[in-house]
């Protein structure tokens, strides 16, 4: 020790080197020397500052910090072979004969502006359009700030694959490190890091100087290269940033200024560094001593690897030693354990068939591949679906025909009586000429007669579409067009809109009689388990709705002999879901298929206090809901889930505060989240929610339900490897036939499956998910544009379509915003033509005859023109924030009644003042907003509105003459605040 202090002093006289030894493992080790250097920089001097740290035994580290580069003169192997020298004559009793701060080589002329200008005009070319960040494999999401804590992982690649990678660089005349920067950069788009790689490394010749700079290296993966081209285009790339290294990495920083969180380092989160440019070595008596620049701008970056290549004493390859140092905030160890091996597997494929595509090039083991398509995917299990939905009814009602199948309001109807109902309207609707697959609307109210039909339409082997008697009339008429429908189930008030053929409506009401003469027997079989039960009309990016047609098998097979719900007779089922959802099958059919009972919601949309009062009225047991609506009733009606057993959400990501609250203030309920688009029926993945997803950013979407095959692939339909994003796609029971009359789009979205049997086909959802480290699947968001708000699949492209027949547009772009977290908002931006003004109200209102009620925007914003970036996109992030009303006046309350409501609108929207006039949407309502506003009515005034009224009459002046005497039911036990909500 003494003598190797006596060394330093000799080599740089002001150094200051304090007498404790540090002790720390070698896994700490590059966190105690990155703290020890941030110290020494804290301190502002300019000694030269060092440390000594034992790592063990026999392994010392010397950490020689200092200030300016030219404190110590020479280059890094002169300066460690003068500490060597001096350390070997002060073990000897003596003193080297060494100079400080003489020079050893010329100092380098400082770079002129010009050049340096020059310089920094290539990088602003070269860095154009740089994603911002490059989507990394992480395990965690990356938080506001990083303490940049990181962990040490090494392995080797082996001596005969480095020998190999010897002959491929001289081959096409590049260094060994080109070819593993190739690697790594193929590796990382092959992990969903995408097509534009921006890669760091060391500046060539400078760290041996004592200095640091670094270098972006931007690694061009597009058009799924060979890794011939592959490697041609990153030398291409290192010899272009080594002509242009003199800019100094900060100036570059400070002249581009990349938009980034503190938490990220600017340009490149992935560092790579060639180990022979890193350390020299040099013999100090009878230890070996090696010197390495620490920088720390690797401390900053997620993920350093190093590269350090041997040689036997032959010359000949001795491998590769592969260093990652990572931040253990963003990766666990196993991710970079499998990370190292995956660059090895890669590499190893490169160099054997180097005219490969880069998408054909292994990155999976064995091991992996069955994990993936057997361990983790339910398509392996056998799952029966060879029977009928009212098959599996029947059977139901012949076992327990007199136990209670449907609750509505006041009406309790038995198996024995709904079957029997049912029988007689099938018979009523093949007398009256439907056939075998043809479509039928549903054209009711939620209620026992709904049941009915769409028990009946199936017995006679047709095929039911649900229609929302809240939509416009024109939609409704657009669906039935478009299904080419047979008939209508509906009532007479309701077929009073409908403008069509008299010959085509089944009145259940006017109809009674005659219905009621029809025989009480089955029909036998009409239809197969591949025909279809129902057609599901989803939004559509063309602006046309989608029927998605779904069969028999595909209900059946999502709801017998899973275990994401208990299904027995003693559950109590509620169906609030609006009837067009997919979850209307789950609710209904969930208490059918298991005889139980099924509670109906009066009305068409959930109303949270009325499914509460159910709740507590009926002592239902099983609940379905959306994330946003769950969240509401554990609000503002928490009461509600006293007595359920288990609770079903999904729809949208739910929120991880909401849904723990409800884990540990209601612990006897079973949560689940489950996902899955309508394409492959109610739920495709359930993920069963307990304490310990509270430490998760996120709600996983689980693992998938027996007998659906679950596949995350790449853009080039290769399987992603575990932690790696990918697009979902869906095979297996509960796939729908396509879209009805559409074969291009069915043909588009539904694509051969390379995984399964001759024939299968899987579903393109344009989902981004990934798989866990532990089988379970994390949704990560859209692909495309599409998007869920408050569980309404939304397609913006149909709003803009619908827009398109406004006159006096020119253009148009819809998206969706969340300027308030976990409050997503569709917004349309309209650019009106020759410069003439636009009316946001009137835009909204002429939506709102055309589309249903979640696809009008909450917001209608005129600009003079769309932003654009400058490849001749849409730029979002430049589009303005809408600016909703703080105060809207307009006439004052005319009675004590509309005083109160104007108050609670500007409540519940968070506006200063309302008039009478202004309607509730236009000042950014949406539906939670309605659920609000009715609870706030029944608290302030003891009267009931409807979530219906509200939008029939969205203004206080309106409003005031809809407020209804109070409910006469149960009392339902809310939450209670003080002050405003």
């Amino acid at each position: 020790m003494h003598a190797l202090r006596a060394a330093v002093t000799d080599l740089v006289p002001q150094t200051r080197l304090p007498r404790a030894v540090s002790h720390c493992s070698e896994e700490d080790l590059y966190d105690a020397l990155e703290a020890a250097v941030r110290d020494c920089m804290r301190a502002g001097d300019a000694s030269v500052h060092a440390q000594l740290f034992s790592v063990g035994a026999e392994d010392h580290v010397v950490l020689l910090v200092m200030q300016h580069p030219a404190a110590v003169s020479g280059s890094l192997d002169q300066v460690l072979g003068d500490l060597a020298a001096a350390y070997t004559a002060r073990c000897q009793g003596g003193t080297a004969d060494v100079r400080p701060g003489s020079p050893r080589r010329d100092d380098p002329a400082p770079v002129p502006q010009s050049e340096l200008s020059r310089q920094l005009a290539h990088w602003r070319r070269a860095l154009a359009d740089l994603p911002e960040e490059s989507a990394l494999p992480t395990d965690r999401p990356r938080p506001p700030s990083l303490s940049f804590r990181r962990a040490l992982h090494a392995t080797r690649i082996g001596a005969g694959l480095h020998e190999r990678l010897i002959a491929f660089a001289l081959e096409h005349q590049v260094p060994v490190f080109l070819v593993l920067q190739a690697a790594m950069a193929g590796l990382l788009s092959r992990l969903g890091a995408g097509t534009d790689i921006p890669l760091g490394t060391p500046a060539p010749g400078q760290e041996a100087s004592g200095t640091a700079n670094s270098l972006v290296l931007r690694t061009d993966v597009s058009g799924d290269p060979s890794f011939h081209e592959l490697v041609a285009r990153v030398r291409k790339t290192a010899i272009e940033a080594d002509a242009h290294q003199d800019v100094p990495f900060d100036r570059l920083v400070e002249e581009l200024a990349p938009a980034r969180p503190p938490s990220r380092h600017p340009f490149f989160q992935v560092m790579l560094v060639p180990g022979d440019l890193t350390a020299v070595r040099a013999e100090f008596g009878r230890l070996t001593a090696e010197a390495r620049v620490l920088d720390l701008n690797l401390a900053a970056v997620d993920l350093v690897m190093e590269f350090s290549e041997g040689q036997h004493a032959d010359g000949s390859a001795a491998g590769v030693d592969v260093s990652a140092r990572y931040s253990i905030e963003l990766f666990d160890r196993s991710s970079i354990v499998a990370l190292a091996d995956r660059l090895v597997r890669f590499l190893k494929t490169a160099l054997a068939t180097t005219e490969q595509p880069v998408s054909k090039l292994a990155v999976l083991s064995d091991a992996e591949h069955r994990m993936l398509l057997v361990d983790w995917n339910g398509s392996s299990a056998r799952q029966p679906a060879d029977r009928l939905v009212h098959e599996v009814f029947e059977q139901q009602a012949a076992e327990r025909p007199d136990a209670v199948a449907l609750i509505y309001e006041r009406t309790r109807l038995s198996y024995r009586e709904l079957n029997v109902r049912a029988d007689r309207l099938a018979h009523h609707l093949v007398a009256a000429g439907l056939r075998r697959g043809d479509v039928v609307g549903v054209y009711l109210e939620r209620g026992i007669e709904l049941v009915v039909a769409v028990l009946a339409v199936l017995k006679a082997g047709g095929t039911y579409t649900m229609l929302d008697p809240d939509l416009p009339v024109t939609r409704v008429e657009a669906l039935l067009t478009h299904a080419s429908a047979r008939a209508v189930v509906t009532g007479t008030q309701l077929a009073g809109r409908l403008p069509v053929r008299p010959d085509l409506l089944i009145r259940v009401d006017a109809d009674a009689e005659s219905i009621a003469r029809q025989p009480t027997s089955g029909l036998g079989h009409r239809a197969s388990p591949l025909d279809a039960a129902c057609v599901m009309f989803t939004s559509g990016s063309t602006g046309a709705p989608k029927g998605v047609v779904t069969p028999h098998r595909a209900i059946v097979g999502t709801m017998l002999g899973q275990d994401f719900a208990a299904m027995d007779p003693s559950q109590v089922w509620m169906q609030c879901s609006p009837v067009s959802w997919d979850a209307f099958a789950l609710e209904l059919f969930g208490a059918l298929f298991s005889g139980g009972t099924c509670v109906l919601q009066p009305g068409l949309r959930p109303e949270p206090a009325v499914i509460a009062s159910l709740v507590r009225e009926h002592d239902i047991t099983t609940l379905h809901v959306s994330a946003s609506l769950l969240n509401f009733l554990l609000d503002e009606h928490p009461a509600t889930f006293t007595g359920l057993r288990q609770v079903m959400t999904g729809g949208e990501p739910a929120s991880v505060h909401h849904v723990m609250r409800l884990v540990r203030e209601f612990p006897q309920i079973r949560l689940i989240n489950g996902y899955s688009p309508v394409e492959s029926t109610i739920f495709t993945l359930a993920h069963r929610i307990t304490a310990g997803d509270d430490a998760r950013a996120s709600i996983p979407v689980g693992r998938p339900l027996r007998g659906k095959g679950l596949y995350v692939l790449d853009n080039n339909l290769a399987l992603a490897a575990p932690g790696t994003v990918g697009e979902l796609y869906m095979s297996g029971v509960g796939l729908a036939h396509g879209y009805l009359g559409r074969p291009d789009l069915t043909a588009e979205r539904f694509v051969a499956c390379p995984f399964g049997a001759p024939g299968e086909r899987m579903y393109r959802t344009g989902d981004l998910v990934r798989w866990r480290a532990d089988g379970v699947m994390e949704y990560l968001g859209r692909a495309d544009e599409q998007v869920k708000i408050r569980g309404f699949r939304v397609e913006p492209g149909e709003v803009q379509s619908a827009l398109a027949d406004y006159p006096g547009l020119l253009r148009t772009a819809v998206i969706v915003r969340e300027d308030v977290p976990g409050d997503k908002r569709l917004v349309a931006y309209v650019v009106a033509r020759d410069g003439s003004g636009v009316d946001p109200a009137t835009v909204r209102a002429f939506l709102a005859e055309r589309l249903p009620h979640y696809l009008v925007p909450s917001a209608v914003v005129p600009v003079a023109a769309l932003p654009m970036t400058a490849t001749g996109k849409l730029d979002r992030r430049a589009l303005p924030v809408p600016v909703l009303a703080r105060r809207e006046v307009g006439r004052a309350p005319r009675s004590a009644q509309e005083a109160v409501l104007c108050d609670l609108f500007a409540e519940v929207l968070g506006i200063d003042r309302v008039g009478i006039d202004a309607s509730f949407f236009d000042l950014g309502g949406h539906s939670l907003h309605v659920t609000k506003l009715i609870n706030r009515v029944r608290s302030a005034l003891g009267a009931e509105l409807s979530i219906k009224a509200v939008f029939e009459a969205p203004t206080v002046a309106v409003l005031v003459g809809r407020l209804a005497p109070p409910r006469t039911a149960v009392p339902v036990l809310s939450a209670r605040r003080r002050g405003n909500s």
